[in-house]
């Protein structure tokens, strides 16, 4: 169990979290205990010296990186520690964003392999005696 120290302000509350928590579950906990108006905020860390375990992600004093809010509490080596944090508001970033995939769920396909109507060619309309093409080079 991990247990988290929010200030901000003269508020302050504890919030635990088991290692299967992220840091996303975590600023959606945040914003509905302090009843936050915006849809995210960045969480900067208090303590005292930075946390690094081998092989596990580094829990550093700061801003924590927005890249690593999907990963779970057990990829950063902080189980049984009480961390004091604070937050701030941010209105113009969405982090759930539904990008439409094709079919292909996500892999790579090649151009020759994709689709007809996904793979449009161009036909090139140019003349090789113009001028106006192709220019003199002197």
């Amino acid at each position: 169990m991990i247990t988290f120290i929010v200030t901000k302000d003269d508020n302050k509350k504890t919030i635990e979290f088991s290692n299967e928590g992220t840091l996303l579950d975590l600023k959606k906990e945040i914003i509905k205990q302090f009843k936050v108006d915006c849809e995210y905020i960045d969480i900067i860390s208090n303590v005292e010296r930075p946390i690094r375990v081998l092989g596990k992600f580094n829990f550093d004093k700061g801003l924590q990186p927005r890249t690593l809010d999907n990963y779970p509490f057990d990829r950063y080596g902080i189980d049984e520690r009480t961390i004091p944090i604070t937050f701030n508001e941010v209105l113009d970033y969405l982090p759930d964003l539904n990008i439409k995939k094709n079919n292909n769920s996500g892999k790579y396909v090649p151009p020759n392999s994709r689709d007809k109507e996904e793979y449009k060619s161009t036909e090139f309309t140019l003349d090789i005696n113009s001028n106006e093409d192709f220019p003199a080079l002197c």
